[in-house]
């Protein structure tokens, strides 16, 4: 696309974003939503039936419709802790019709259908003694994304998630982070259930230390989100261990309503490269009827194609040995060999995502009794790079690559889980009874690569062999491939659980909303090997007469050795009581205990105090205790892989086959590792919220997160005391050995600010709001080197890397400030996002290379026209192209020119349109 139609399309989105005053033809519909006492509800959601068109009441319960065709129109309301509520009105021509939808209350109800943050009943976050986020579907259709890990990133400043590349798995499935924290100290919720942690093990991801596991978000179709609620406080004695930095619930749209389909499209259209990535994605959605019942449908599929930001690499000689003539921004000036560039990738790679998910809701009576189920299957075939390997290098044959090669990753990855129950109500007690099951796995298959050690012959073994015995020096007894099943990771969990809670009358100002529970896990953690050719070495020499690395290169496959089957259970009980202690004073107190079949029991709890000494203002804080096992992934996660680090006896960086065992393997135990424990954690947290007005909210919260014997990959040992202890071992074959450790304490402090202002207008009306994070991170102890490598050049149990990834590679500051604007069948929005500095090593020509970046805004903006049946809308995200700082040359080899710890990416402008069209049946 030329710079002259971008600045054509430009002009005419700021001609769009303040629409005229003239009028869409069309009635208004002006109503409330009440309960069956008349009194007003805030936060209901009201749809119009036939169309995408939704509504969220005010907190005076009104909302409004602008610009209604003609004829009968249905309205449905729904909200927590509600019945639907309908009502039919028929609009002529120019009509103003008021209307009035009633919702009954739904008398007993259980912690799944609340807000998070209380086990009791609370239909809105600022009832809550803690700082709870809640992102409606119209928040998250306006974030110009449909990647749900990054709509939540655009609209919480406290969620972190860079995009990843040249991180191997990372590239495909990437992590993201709540308070700077590691992915793990992040409990996901689905519908109140808890989501089940993907297969993967974060050894490269950048914006965090290495060595944890996530959930993937992104597997969750964003058409069928509901509502997202972020609760920004720590919550292990509420939800269970893990949720140190706080709780994510997704929550899926239920209910009847009439098909829709959504369809995203965009690319990048940024100046300092050529227009790429291409992105087309596809959601539908249907709420069907069942009786007194109903089943959700939804399924998404997302077409990504890759980006490149990587510049033309000055070390690229083959293969006429004189590097091209590069120029100082990183293109070719003159070509003086025959590899095209850039040679390198360093950006987005491609993916393609097939999502589905469906809610089903049967009600029993009429006093909230019903069966539930809700499951959601994803696949994905995605792409990544490592990186390239030169046509005259030891890791290439030139028979079979003559230019050199980029390895590739083209993994599967799938991801399903299932849940169902049944809600219902027995003497007095609320229960929800029911279990949910988890998997995700991950399928190493790996491509435009070879096994150098096998040869450079690809049909037929370079030794044919004399006696088929495989890995002899003389008979590799295998030929050499280009492509390889390199294994597979997988993880399971099953849970069953029951929760109970009743209103009881103890004595005090107010009855005591009384919940407890029982959770029951079964957790499964399993590497399958790689086919042979994968990781077997072959014993040939390289192309430069060395010895030749074994295994497929960027990946060498996991090896029987490292294959194993794991599994432990769980079982956990909590009580939470809460009630007013005054009409100003609400207190809630929560404890759990765990207790894990490899690692033991644990306590942990909760208190939290919530002071309204007038309407309009709040006072809020809470201390709580939490604790998190070492994952099973952590305990059993066995690989060699090849890396790109810096050798402390060379002075230069090589690549190297580190490898990366459990602490029980014994190359960790010669090198001192020791069995891994629980962390554990304190938090504390103390705010206000203040509604001056009933449109206008502001809210402020500290926070302090303690963290002791953190879990993470521990630093490299590879100096020349470290090999010689690893030969004398048995493992002369690696260069280096990474194990997991309990090796440091850390402390998170910080801010939340937020601000909601509505504006009605005669016409329309306006919405701000705005957000700031501050979170800083420090390490507060290092466990010291274990004494087998005290007087070694090994320089501590982490490394620069791990330590800069753990306090500077996020920004410390993050803000957004959005205004929205509605008139008739218009809408616009603008939004900036501050990004603050941050620090990052990599890529780096040194591990101890550590460079900073300063902070960037960027201004995203959308528009679009409600017709009667489709909602058109064109967004800009990135409006200005800004891209982070430029990476020191010398810290990136003078080719990938940006940093990938960046949190905003480093993609420049992308231009994208948004079609939500709603069916009629």
């Amino acid at each position: 696309m030329s710079r002259r139609l971008v600045s054509a399309f430009l002009a005419f989105l700021f001609a769009i974003l303040l629409p005229t005053g003239a009028q869409a033809q069309g009635g208004v519909i002006r109503g409330v939503a009440t309960d069956s006492a008349g009194v007003p509800l805030p936060g209901i959601q009201v749809s119009l039936e036939g169309t995408a068109r939704r509504a969220v009441t005010r907190g005076d319960g009104k909302f409004e419709f602008r610009g209604v065709a003609n004829g009968s129109r249905i309205l449905r309301a729904r909200g927590i802790g509600f019945t639907s509520g309908a009502a039919t009105v028929t609009m002529a021509p120019g009509d103003a019709v008021d209307v009035t939808i009633m919702l009954g209350r739904i008398p007993i109800e259980v912690s799944s259908l609340t807000v998070i943050g209380s086990r009791a009943r609370h239909t809105a976050a600022d009832e809550l003694a803690v700082p709870v986020d809640v992102f409606t579907s119209e928040d998250i259709k306006a974030q110009g994304t449909t990647e749900t890990s990054e709509i939540l990133q655009s609209l919480a400043p406290s969620v972190n998630f860079p995009r990843q590349t040249v991180t191997d798995a990372n590239d495909i499935v990437r992590p993201f982070t709540l308070r700077g924290l590691s992915p793990d100290h992040s409990l996901v919720l689905l519908n109140g259930w808890r989501r089940h942690q993907t297969a993967l093990v974060n050894n490269f991801a950048y914006g965090m230390p290495a060595g944890s596991s996530g959930v993937d978000l992104n597997t969750i179709p964003a058409g069928a989100i509901d509502r997202m609620e972020v609760l920004r406080d720590g919550a292990s004695a509420e939800y269970g261990s893990d949720a140190i930095a706080g709780v994510v619930n997704i929550v899926t749209r239920d209910g009847v309503f009439s098909p829709f389909v959504t369809t995203d499209a965009g690319r990048y259209i940024t100046g300092p490269f050529p227009d790429d990535g291409t992105s087309v994605d596809v959601n539908a959605g249907w709420g069907l009827g069942l009786g007194k019942g109903s089943l959700a449908l939804f399924a998404e599929f997302r077409d990504r194609q890759p980006t490149n930001r990587a510049w033309a690499d000055p070390y690229e000689t083959c293969c006429t040995g004189v590097a091209d003539s590069i120029s100082a921004d990183g293109q070719v000036i003159l070509k003086r060999n025959g590899t095209p560039q850039p040679n390198h990738h360093w950006g987005d790679g491609q993916e393609k995502d097939v999502m589905t998910l469906a809610n089903f809701r049967m009600p029993l009576n009429n006093s909230g009794s019903e069966l539930y189920a809700f499951g959601d299957y994803s696949f994905r075939r995605g792409t990544g790079n490592g990186y390239r390997r030169y046509g005259d290098g030891d890791r290439n044959w030139p028979t079979i690559y003559p230019l050199g090669y980029l390895p590739e990753f083209h993994p599967d990855v799938t991801d399903y889980s299932a849940t169902g129950g049944w809600r219902g109500a027995t003497g007095g007690w609320a229960l929800d009874l029911g279990g949910t099951f988890g998997h995700n796995d991950f399928i190493y298959n790996l491509s435009n690569t070879l096994n150098v050690s096998l040869g450079p012959c690809l049909d037929t073994p370079c030794a044919p062999g004399k006696d088929g015995i495989l890995g002899t020096p003389d008979d590799p007894g295998i030929p050499n491939q280009t492509s390889f099943d390199a294994g597979t990771v997988s993880r399971n969990e099953l849970i069953m659980a029951g929760n109970a809670s009743r209103e009881m009358h103890l004595g005090l100002p107010a009855p005591v909303h009384v919940a407890l529970g029982v959770a029951w896990r079964r957790e499964g953690y399993q590497i399958q090997a790689g086919e042979l050719a994968s990781y077997i070495d072959g014993r040939d020499t390289s192309v430069t007469g060395g010895i030749a690395p074994g295994g497929s290169q960027v990946f060498a496959g996991f090896s029987p050795s490292d294959a194993s089957d794991s599994h432990r259970t769980n079982i956990g009980f909590y009580g939470d009581v809460e009630t007013n202690l005054s009409p100003s004073v609400l207190a809630n107190v929560a404890a759990r205990f765990e207790h894990y079949s490899d690692f033991g029991g644990k306590v942990s709890g909760k208190l939290a105090l919530r002071w309204q000494p007038v309407r309009p203002f709040v006072l809020r804080g809470a201390v709580s205790t939490g604790f998190r096992a070492p994952g099973l992934s952590q305990i059993h996660f066995s690989k060699v892989t090849t890396n790109f680090i810096f050798n402390v006896d060379s002075g230069y960086p090589i690549a190297a086959d580190i490898g990366i065992y459990p602490v029980d393997h014994p190359a960790s135990q010669a090198l001192g590792a020791q069995a891994l424990k629980p962390e554990t954690s304190v938090n504390l947290s103390g705010g206000f919220a203040w509604t001056p007005q009933a449109d206008l909210t502001f809210t402020a919260d500290l926070f302090y997160i303690k963290i002791k014997d953190r879990i993470l990959l521990g630093a490299t040992f590879d100096d020349s005391v470290s090999r010689a202890i690893l030969t004398g071992a048995g493992f002369g074959n690696v260069g280096g050995v990474q194990y997991f450790t309990n090796g440091m304490d850390t402390k998170t402090n910080g801010i939340d600010l937020t601000a909601d202002w509505r504006v009605p207008m005669a016409n329309g009306s306006w919405n701000f709001s705005a957000a700031v994070n501050y979170t800083k991170n420090k390490i507060e102890r290092v466990r010291g080197l274990p004494a087998v490598l005290v007087g070694s050049a090994e320089t501590g149990l982490i490394d620069t890397v791990t330590a800069i990834a753990t306090e500077d590679e996020r920004p410390d500051w993050r803000s957004t400030f959005t205004g929205q604007y509605q008139r008739a069948r218009w809408h616009s929005l603008a939004r900036a996002s501050y990004y603050g500095g941050f620090a990052s090593a990599q890529p780096g020509y040194c591990d101890a290379c550590r460079h900073t970046y300063g902070g960037k805004t960027l201004v995203d903006v959308e528009t679009g026209f409600q017709f009667d049946q489709m909602n058109l809308s064109v967004g800009i995200r990135n409006l200005f192209d800004v891209y982070p700082d430029k990476a020191d040359a010398n810290n990136s080899f003078g080719i990938f020119p940006w940093a990938a710890a960046s949190p905003f990416g480093f993609n420049g402008r992308y231009i994208y349109t948004r079609a939500e069209i709603a069916l009629t049946y």
